[in-house]
């Protein structure tokens, strides 16, 4: 199955839904009462699941600076500069989303109480939708010293939300057309959804991407922007209901 949401598509989905769910309890109790029954009315048990793959569009990278040695104000002022370095080349950037964060100093080797050796280091995560603009911004942090420490694609919650939005639509018609059919089937005059429990989710296995070799260009005498290919979420929604056939 495959998900194109526009804002018209949206807008249509918005309206199906509120004509929908208009009269519809939305929760994830059973609550009618069944006692409450008048002759010839039945309660229907339904559930439908609508699922998907789409392309994952978030781009989120981890770096990290680390320095090493006995005088920790040195080693500090090192990762201080480093880092003011780095933010001021994510600042030049658009559609680059980051934050400094994960500051760490710390003996190495603490067996020798006197004299240890310390290890300083401050990390630093970005996100973008812009993965090429991305990729070349994390070679020039490479080329001013920091290391990737994790690389990953995602899913925006933009993107999960428009095609979870349109995976509840198709579900919820079709739990609506098997109410339906079985009204007809049992000679029943209606069939109306009147409890629903709506449940989505996306599957987050790790995806598939690749960096390049770990090196200086000796043509361009920076380093080699890394490579990255976004894998695929599956995307599942699953909508539990119950429908009120009356005669």
């Amino acid at each position: 199955m495959t998900c194109k949401t526009g804002n018209s598509a949206i807008h249509t989905i918005t309206a199906f839904l509120l004509a929908l769910l208009a009269s519809v309890q939305v929760n994830a109790q059973n609550t009618y009462d069944l006692d409450a029954l008048a002759d010839g009315q039945l309660i229907l048990n339904l559930n439908a699941t609508e699922q998907t793959s789409v392309d994952q569009d978030t781009l989120n990278v981890f770096m990290q600076y680390t320095a090493q040695g006995r005088d920790t104000v040195a080693l500090q002022d090192e990762v201080n500069r480093v880092l003011r370095e780095a933010r001021d080349i994510l600042d030049d950037t658009d559609n680059i989303v980051f934050s400094i964060q994960q500051y760490n100093v710390y003996p190495i080797d603490r067996g020798n109480t006197s004299s240890p050796t310390w290890r300083a280091q401050q990390g630093i995560q970005m996100q973008s939708m812009n993965s090429e603009a991305l990729l070349v911004v994390t070679a020039r942090l490479q080329d001013a010293g920091l290391v990737i420490s994790n690389m990953n694609y995602s899913l925006s919650s933009e993107r999960y939300e428009a095609v979870s939005d349109s995976l509840m639509a198709a579900a919820l018609a079709k739990l609506q057309a098997r109410a339906d059919e079985v009204a007809r089937l049992l000679d029943k005059d209606s069939a109306r959804l009147i409890e629903i429990n709506l449940n989505g989710s996306q599957d987050f296995a790790a995806p598939m991407f690749g960096m390049s070799e770990m090196r200086l260009s000796a043509a361009a005498g920076a380093m080699s922007v890394p490579v990255a290919e976004p894998g695929r979420a599956q995307v599942t929604f699953t909508v539990n209901a119950r429908a009120l056939l009356a005669p």
